[in-house]
């Protein structure tokens, strides 16, 4: 990401592990996303903000294409999925992935792929567009964005709201994948198809995942000085008892958006 852009949930071991945790709750929506594209071939497919890798492997599931390439900044997070990349045709390239063009083996891509990265973007229509530089004729653009999440238990909705409003502060949109259809709205690419899939996740694995990112946001400097400490760590422990089972919780709706664009 540019460099004026904040990241609050960090790429440490605990941002790992969440992210590893993420792509198995989250691999059903985007498998069946990935299925539907049929197998694109061409000699290059990029995983935009890859992290640990575990989005780039499953999008070589996918696609034919000769090499397949994880972007990512993080050069701790890209140290971990090159350990783990258990494939010749799969690695990694540490860069600035909304700030194109990259040092690519191959002149450009027919797959791009990106999940969940938008998010935490001030200008997210700009990056789409500018990914288009990478992109060959006819290329296609894959995209997944939170659209929506809601739970039963209280603790959900308090933990969504305070990752709102701290997201807000520094320009992003947490709920970015009800706009990706406007957002998506350029000359560089035409839209192949756009929609929102909902899915009911389980509330134990929910827990875990925002239980994770909240023992790392809680120490961002705009949470330390709105948030009080008391209830961060009162939260942090009811979301640990309903990720360990000793709290029942209802499964949280998550509504994904997902678009398909194709290059002009």
């Amino acid at each position: 990401m540019k460099a004026g852009e904040h990241y609050t949930f960090g790429d440490g071991d605990v941002a790992a592990e969440r992210l590893r945790l993420l792509a198995r709750v989250f691999e059903p929506s985007s498998s069946r996303l990935l299925r539907s594209l049929g197998r694109p071939g061409g000699a290059l497919a990029l995983d935009l903000g890859c992290g640990p890798g575990s989005t780039t492997r499953l999008l070589a599931e996918h696609v034919e294409s000769e090499r397949v390439l994880g972007l990512d900044q993080s050069a701790r997070l890209l140290a971990q999925a090159t350990r783990e990349q258990g494939s010749t045709r799969v690695s990694f390239l540490e860069c600035d992935v909304s700030t194109p063009p990259f040092t690519l083996p191959a002149a450009a891509a027919t797959v791009l792929y990106s999940r969940f990265l938008l998010t935490h973007l001030r200008e997210p229509a700009q990056v789409i567009r500018a990914w288009a530089s990478v992109a060959e004729p006819n290329a296609l653009l894959v995209l997944e964005e939170t659209a929506f999440m809601t739970g039963e238990h209280s603790a959900f909705p308090r933990y969504y709201a305070l990752v709102e409003r701290m997201q807000a502060h520094y320009g992003q949109r947490m709920y970015i994948g009800r706009e990706l259809a406007e957002l998506t709205l350029c000359d560089e690419w035409s839209r192949e198809s756009a929609d929102i899939s909902v899915a009911p996740l389980p509330a134990a694995d929910m827990a875990r995942l925002h239980w994770l990112n909240l023992s790392t946001w809680s120490n961002d400097a705009f949470a330390q000085q709105h948030y009080d400490r008391n209830q961060l760590s009162a939260l942090g422990e009811e979301l640990a008892q309903i990720a360990a089972g000793d709290i029942s919780a209802p499964p949280v709706s998550c509504g994904i958006g997902q678009v398909v664009l194709r290059r002009r």
